[in-house]
C-alpha cells in the first residue's frame, strides 16, 4: 500500500506526522516493508530526509521582509526528522534560524493532528490567532477549504514559490 501521496500520508508516514508513530517505529516498518531486517536507523533515517531538498533563498528572503509588516507563522503536516532538518538546516541561512522566520510554529506532530482535519486549526485559534483576521497559505486546496470552513482566509500557494505574487513591491498583500 503506498504511504506518500501529493498532498497528504497514509500508513506510518501519517502516524509519524501526526505524532502516533515513533521514529523507531517508522524504522521498524520500514525494514519489514523493504524486507531488510539489518537494515540500520541511521540509513532509513538519512533516505527519509530526502524528501526534503532546500528553501530557496528568495523564498527566505521574502519571509524575512513580510514579517516587518505582518505576524508570521507556520502551520506544518511534519514530523521529527523533517522538523529536526529544517531546524538545523532549512531554515540556516545567513546566520539566522527558523525562529527568526516565524513568530511560533504549529507541527502536526506536536499537535497530534494533520491538515486538512478542523482540529489543526482550531489549535491554531486556540493559541490566539483570531481566524477572521488571519491568512492560510498552503499547498493544497483541501487544506485550504478546510481552514476556511474554520472561519480563516485562505489562498492556495502554488509550489515553486509564486505565492510571492500575492504580495507587492512593498510587501504588502495584494489579493
Amino acid at each position: 500500500q503506498p504511504c506518500l501521496g501529493d498532498f497528504g500520508q497514509q500508513g506510518i508516514f501519517s502516524r509519524l506526522e501526526s505524532g502516533r508513530a515513533t521514529v523507531a517505529e517508522l524504522c521498524d516498518t520500514a525494514r519489514r516493508m523493504a524486507g531488510q531486517p539489518h537494515m540500520a536507523d541511521a540509513d532509513i533515517i538519512h533516505a527519509f530526509e530526502q524528501f526534503l531538498v532546500g528553501i530557496p533563498g528568495e523564498r527566505l528572503d521574502c519571509l524575512l521582509r513580510l514579517k516587518r509588516h505582518y505576524h508570521i507563522f507556520l502551520l506544518s503536516n511534519t514530523n521529527p526528522i523533517h522538523w529536526r532538518m529544517a531546524e538545523e538546516k532549512l531554515f540556516r541561512y545567513k546566520g539566522l534560524g527558523v525562529n527568526d522566520f516565524f513568530e511560533k510554529t504549529f507541527l502536526s506532530f506536536e499537535i497530534g493532528i494533520e491538515k486538512p482535519a478542523p482540529g489543526i486549526f482550531r489549535a491554531v485559534a486556540a493559541a490566539g490567532l483570531d481566524p477572521g483576521t488571519t491568512l492560510f497559505l498552503d499547498d493544497s486546496e483541501a487544506n485550504c477549504e478546510a481552514a476556511r470552513r474554520e472561519g480563516f482566509q485562505a489562498h492556495i500557494a502554488p509550489q515553486g514559490g509564486t505565492w510571492m505574487n500575492y504580495f507587492d513591491a512593498n510587501d504588502r498583500l495584494c489579493i
